[in-house]
């Protein structure tokens, strides 16, 4: 049976679908996919633990976790005060409507530059003890490195097949959606100044800010609380509900990536590999769009 309602549905579900650009890298990535699902599987069957990190050692974290909790709400607190203090200040010298939260706002950035500060202060008040964290230590180059670039191939192709489900999801509940607002800017402005600028956004400072936040310091205090798969699945949760009011039809790709970027931060015992293989992601996102168009989520 078909009718006014069903054509509604299938527009709408077919305005939140990845673009086909994303057929080439999902093809390239496939294999690593595969491979690594059969591991998985193998794994779950053994009913074995999480195996340890490389190095054999839990992570030796000096804060509590209820301090890390903190410190984790505390960086996000303090990002959406600079934002909102900025429009407020914008808002009182020019007499018009702010844009704080427009792609290349100054508050955009300030937002983000703050977190990797208070994380700093962080790390600088906790000492030595803290670089043996998960959530600060910089781990063995080459290692995270190939862990980081594992991480987003193996996941990227699950991460479209996902958006692809969760959109016709946001289609059926009729939910309102707006694709991102940096990604739509270069769309609509595919300049080399927009590029550079997304680039720095999205490529470098967010995978900076959340991984520092989601994968060091939530990580690891879920982990003085839970197991590391609990934790690696909860952080990842929380990940992922916390673009629900900005990117719903991207909720269970973002869940996918958090688990592929949380064990990648557990195995290495260190940040630098979920940065890379967030970079590679969120860079694809903006390089794809910029070259051949198209918003989706990044």
């Amino acid at each position: 049976m078909t009718g006014a309602g069903t054509l509604d549905l299938h527009d709408a579900a077919m305005s939140l679908l990845p673009p086909l650009w994303l057929a080439a890298p999902f093809l390239v990535c496939l294999p690593a996919t595969v491979i690594a699902l059969v591991r998985i599987r193998r794994w779950w069957n053994s009913g074995a633990p999480l195996p340890l990190p490389l190095d054999g050692a839990m992570p030796a974290v000096r804060w509590s976790a209820p301090a890390g909790f903190a410190l984790f709400a505390a960086i996000y607190l303090a990002a959406y005060v600079v934002a909102g203090g900025y429009a407020a200040v914008h808002d009182l010298v020019t007499g018009e409507p702010s844009k704080a939260y427009d792609s290349f706002s100054p508050a955009v950035f300030l937002g983000q530059a703050v977190p990797l500060l208070i994380g700093a202060a962080a790390v600088a008040a906790f000492g030595r003890g803290a670089l043996e964290t998960v959530g600060v230590r910089t781990g063995g180059l080459r290692t995270s490195l190939v862990y980081g670039v594992a991480a987003f191939a193996v996941v990227f192709p699950l991460c479209v097949a996902a958006l692809v489900a969760n959109s016709i999801l946001v289609a059926r509940l009729g939910l309102e959606v707006e694709p991102p607002a940096l990604l739509t800017t270069v769309s609509e402005q595919p300049q080399a100044w927009t590029l550079v600028l997304a680039m720095l956004q999205a490529a470098v400072l967010a995978p900076l800010v959340e991984e520092f936040a989601y994968r060091g310091v939530l990580l690891v205090s879920l982990m003085k609380r839970l197991g590391p798969a609990a934790a690696i699945a909860l952080s990842g949760g929380i990940f992922a509900v916390a673009h629900l009011g900005t990117q719903p039809q991207a909720v269970l790709p973002l869940f996918l990536l958090g688990l592929a970027l949380g064990y990648a931060a557990y195995r290495t015992r260190s940040l630098l590999g979920p940065i890379v293989g967030h970079s590679l992601f969120n860079g694809l996102m903006v390089v794809g769009t910029y070259l051949w168009g198209g918003a989706t989520p990044g």
